[in-house]
């Protein structure tokens, strides 16, 4: 329950957080009016208005010091350029521009009564849930902007919504619509099966030459070895360069000081509490009789009682009872409004009145209050001299790999390199493309630079996680297919296979017809070894069948047959072998339950067609203006 109440109550630091990190697109957006004087760097223009070199370049220093913070150190070379950040920026910044011209157009407004009111309704400015005029300054101060400029950029963001919110009110659902989306969400087949398993089919497979041959001719790309390459490698990492970093106490004191909010701790409370469960659905007897011996509990505690061990016989908060209602310390947010309100109002030692939240009836007493403050420099003294740290080490590691880089340019003497300055060199061996020694899942820049060079040609330094890599090309293998009698015992082994699973079709639509002519019962299958009727069931949505696996196929068949005990029509083929089936039941929703969630399927389907209805105006809309990109400008970036 304790568990329940802090997920469910919390979401609005979800919404802080939010509105930081929009408050950092804001800024991402907020320079488009910063010098615009600079007209001979123009990176776009959209009709007669024009993206500045400056505009874009802040653009994409906000959103990359956005990334910085979510990724840390993690946040690489390679990342940025899997991400394609430099694309989504201009991308982002013409569908805006798009966007403004058209609610321009339109005739679009907002005032500034408007602005103020989202200005001070935004968490990020708040304290104690109002808004704070110097926390306001304080933020907008530190990330290099003015009042005037966010406030126009706010203005901006609203015009840019009230459009938005004008194309997607127009979006309607019909009741057909909800309804089957209601029965593709609920409704349910189930079926019997039976897959035969090709790799169980007794018998020796013959495969003549001819045979592997013929198949080989007809399959040779399944053989094909891709190219491979062979490297030597040094890697720039912490353990060569940390301990030549040095960290003095300015430094530390600087960093200290830069960013207090960093070392912040907001009030906590250590409380307990006891738990009377009532919800929406109790009468009102009901809530009266739970709130009448809540009242009773309560004064036997004001009497003095065990409030741990009256928490211990009467809390129904299952997570804490057994510990005499202890929920711990907690901030502002952790829990239910009327809880948290209560709870930070009171001294150590003071108990509570009655206090009702979504879960029920609370008597909560306060044993601890650790005021707010922020963490003297000593207490965090070690940490920031390990941050600095680490973030010097890998500045040094990137600024002497790219220093090496530049040395073996000509020279291309790798191994003297490393031996002078006394790296270890390591050769990767022949491998494939994804498949170095460094290459890890999704993250492949290793193999990306080594198949870039020609044999004898050194790599630029490039980063992987926490270190960098200067690459040289030894040796390359081009793809090719080797000879038949290489790749002999793979071919036999496929063909076999092939073979094996064609038997078991052949067996399944012998099966199939005798069980439909009724010379063949159902349960008689499993007299058969290593066969096994099974039962299942699914909805709609979806291609995959718990047991059997991806099985559209099947799904479909299923659910077009209208008359339980009925055999599907056909033998369906899955990885597992080559399935029979037998429809069961179809499991129709209760029109009650199409009552209790017809709104929120409605919901759903306004907000996915207000998504699409906006995308597809978005992309008519940019056909109608003109958009030229300075391609040049834009990849010197």
């Amino acid at each position: 329950m304790l568990t329940y109440m802090r997920k469910n109550a919390s979401s609005w630091i979800i919404k802080i957080l939010f509105a930081i990190i929009v408050i950092v697109f804001v800024f991402f957006y907020g320079f488009s009016d910063l010098e615009k004087s600079d007209r001979d760097t123009v990176v776009a223009t959209v009709g007669e208005r024009t993206i500045s070199m400056a505009e874009y370049s802040n653009a994409y220093q906000n959103m990359l010091q956005f990334y910085s913070q979510v990724y840390k150190n993690r946040l690489s070379d390679e990342m940025i350029e899997k991400m394609g950040l430099k694309q989504q920026v201009l991308e982002q910044l013409l569908d805006r521009e798009v966007l403004l011209q058209e609610a321009e157009r339109r005739n679009i407004r907002v005032t500034n009564e408007e602005i103020q009111k989202n200005i001070m309704a935004n968490p990020a400015f708040q304290e104690e849930g109002h808004f704070s005029e110097l926390r306001y300054n304080r933020l907008l101060g530190a990330n290099g902007l003015s009042a005037a400029d966010y406030e126009k950029d706010q203005e901006k963001e609203l015009t840019l919504r009230a459009l938005e919110n004008t194309v997607k009110n127009a979006v309607k659902v019909s009741d057909r619509e909800i309804r089957d989306a209601f029965n593709l969400e609920n409704e349910k087949i189930s079926i019997e099966y039976v897959i035969i398993d090709p790799e169980k089919i007794k018998g020796k497979i013959e495969i003549t030459d001819d045979e592997a041959a013929a198949y080989y001719d007809k399959n040779k790309e399944n053989y094909r070895v891709p190219e491979n390459v062979n490297v030597q490698y040094i890697v720039f990492e912490d353990k060569v360069f940390k301990n030549k970093i040095t960290v003095t106490d300015k430094e530390i004191q600087q960093y200290y000081e830069e960013d207090p909010e960093e070392f912040f701790v907001p009030k906590k409370v250590k409380a307990r509490h006891i738990l009377f469960t009532v919800n929406k659905k109790d009468t009102a007897e009901k809530q009266e009789a739970v709130e009448k011996k809540a009242l009773q509990v309560l004064e036997k505690i004001n009497q003095g009682g065990d409030f741990a061990k009256l928490a211990e016989k009467h809390s129904e908060d299952e997570g804490t009872a057994k510990n005499g209602g202890d929920v711990g310390y907690f901030m502002r947010g952790e829990m239910a409004k009327p809880f948290e309100e209560a709870a930070f109002s009171m001294k150590p030692g003071e108990t509570s009145s009655l206090v009702k939240t979504q879960f029920g009836f609370h008597i909560i007493r306060v044993e601890d209050v650790k005021e707010a403050h922020t963490k003297a420099l000593a207490e965090v003294k070690n940490k920031i001299e390990q941050d600095i740290r680490k973030d010097k080490t890998l500045e040094t590691i990137r600024r002497e790999a790219k220093r090496a880089f530049n040395r073996l340019f000509k020279s291309r003497d790798l191994e003297g390199y490393a031996d002078k300055n006394g790296f270890k060199i390591k050769t990767s061996g022949l491998f494939s493309y994804g498949q170095s020694p460094e290459d890890l899942p999704g993250k492949e820049q290793f193999s990306k630079e080594a198949f870039a060079l020609n044999v004898g040609e050194i790599s630029p330094a490039f980063a992987v996680k926490e270190k960098y890599i200067l690459l040289k090309l030894i040796e390359r293998k081009d793809s090719h297919i080797p000879e038949l009698d290489k790749v002999r015992l793979a071919v036999n082994r496929d063909l076999g296979k092939e073979r094996r699973r064609e038997l078991a079709r052949k067996d399944a639509e012998e099966k199939l017809t005798q069980l439909q002519d009724g010379s063949l019962q159902w349960k008689s299958l499993e007299k058969k070894p290593a066969r096994e009727i099974k039962e299942t069931n699914f909805k709609r949505q979806g291609d995959y069948i718990k047991g059997i696996g991806k099985a559209q196929d099947i799904k479909d068949a299923a659910f077009a047959i209208e008359q339980p005990d009925t055999f599907g029509p056909g033998v369906y083929d899955v990885t597992k072998g080559i399935v029979l089936f037998k429809q069961i039941k179809r499991e129709i929703p209760e029109e009650s339950d199409y009552e209790k969630q017809k709104e929120s399927i409605s919901r759903t389907i306004v907000q996915k067609k207000q998504q699409e209805i906006f995308e597809q105006f978005l992309q008519n809309l940019k056909t109608d203006f003109e958009t030229k990109i300075n391609t040049k400008l834009f990849s010197s970036v």
